[in-house]
């Protein structure tokens, strides 16, 4: 039996594609014993100049210039840019991850960043390898650098990001709307009471889980001093990653609110803090907010960064599943209105369900292997995908 191996091809400036790309990863070995997937972070490989010269102006700009970054990312999408760096910049500084990809000849690369599908077009333009490409996204909305000739299938997390992918040129038949790939654990059943316990946490009082790091962590700890005036008797669970500052500055907190607080730094337990939590807290990235709406959660966004985390939260709060705080002093109300009308809290939670994609990352596994055996576009789109709510192990 013939190994097929598929590189996942990403760029780990922010923790979104990560997750995703270890969802696929997990996915794709699920039940298949001739499938090799290795993941690619181009950030471990790349030249450190690439990195000053291709990523760190992205965090400075988004860190201490957002507005700059805003008006850059309108114009780049208004002017429908598809070419935002030159290729001699990806040649030189990503030769690695191009040797890495000529030496593990894969039959199938998988790209879960537009940076990534960036290299991933090079290298089979150039010749490093000569394998499909699958452009994975993980947001809700599109950009156009993920228009590239050599892209031979486009998995999107919506159909306006399909939408958008269609006006600007790509084939409809290129294109599936798979949703945005997640661990499917966010959709699990737990018993509520029994993961507080585990958690240190009172069974029946009602608990906050507060997120926010990343390329721009949002302000934890005035969050968690605002929620000192809500209505109810919450329990907060702030999870700062890998914010070291952040996590110091919470657990000097401790004891000095009138609330419950407890602080986590990173954590594998993401589903299982979900499923112990009555409402979620966080920016809008679209790997975080499937996970929430896969698990049930109302979902409260705030501190988006410019550019696409913003159209995250127009898209989320026009479809009814999930509430906008323009600032720290209306989260507390916010949170006060939700606990108050339970009711209106099933309502919540029911929207984001409907609309959550669970089997995302097994929708894409099914792409790249439909890839492998070479379908048609026609047959590809005619195969039923796994959707909300369907197990995995159907496929």
């Amino acid at each position: 039996m013939e190994i097929r191996r598929i590189a996942i091809l990403t760029l780990g400036v922010g923790a979104g594609p990560l997750r995703a790309s270890q969802a696929v990863h997990l996915a794709l070995h699920d039940g298949a014993d001739n499938v090799e997937a290795r993941t690619i972070d181009i950030l471990d490989l790349a030249a450190p100049w690439f990195l000053r010269l291709y990523a760190y102006p992205y965090w400075l700009m988004v860190r201490r210039l957002p507005s700059v970054w805003r008006r850059l990312f309108d114009w780049r999408l208004r002017k429908q840019l598809r070419k935002t760096s030159p290729d001699w910049l990806f040649r030189r500084g990503c030769r690695s991850v191009l040797d890495r990809l000529r030496s593990y000849r894969p039959h199938l690369v998988i790209a879960t960043e537009m940076g990534a599908a960036r290299v991933a077009g090079l290298g089979r333009r150039e010749g490093w390898f000569d394998a499909p490409i699958l452009a994975v996204q993980t947001d809700f909305c599109a950009q156009p650098p993920w228009v590239r000739k050599e892209i031979d299938v486009h998995c999107v997390g919506s159909e306006e990001a399909r939408s958008q992918l269609i006006a600007w040129g790509v084939s409809a038949n290129r294109i599936v709307n798979c949703g945005v790939p997640i661990d499917p654990t966010f959709a699990l059943r737990f018993d509520r009471a029994e993961l507080r316990r585990a958690l240190g946490l009172h069974p029946t009082r009602p608990v906050v889980l507060l997120m926010g790091g990343g390329i721009s962590p949002a302000p934890l700890d005035t969050i968690v001093k605002s929620l000192e005036m809500c209505r109810h008797p919450i329990q907060v669970l702030a999870v700062t990653g890998k914010d070291r500052n952040m996590r110091r500055r919470l657990e000097a907190l401790r004891g000095k609110l009138a609330l419950d607080l407890h602080v986590l730094g990173w954590s594998d337990s993401i589903p299982e803090l979900m499923a112990a939590a009555d409402l979620l807290i966080t920016r809008p990235g679209g790997v975080t907010t499937s996970e929430g709406l896969a698990a049930g959660l109302p979902l409260i966004l705030a501190f988006p960064v410019p550019g696409m985390e913003e159209r995250h939260l127009k898209f989320l709060v026009e479809r009814k599943v999930a509430i906008a705080a323009r600032a720290h002093e209306e989260i507390p109300a916010l949170v006060s209105s939700l606990l108050d009308d339970p009711k209106q809290m099933e309502a919540w939670s029911a929207r984001g369900k409907e609309m959550a994609r669970p089997d995302a990352a097994y929708s894409v596994a099914q792409v790249a292997r439909a890839l492998l055996e070479k379908a048609t576009y026609i047959d590809l789109l005619a195969t039923p995908l796994p959707v909300s709510g369907e197990s995995a192990y159907l496929m």
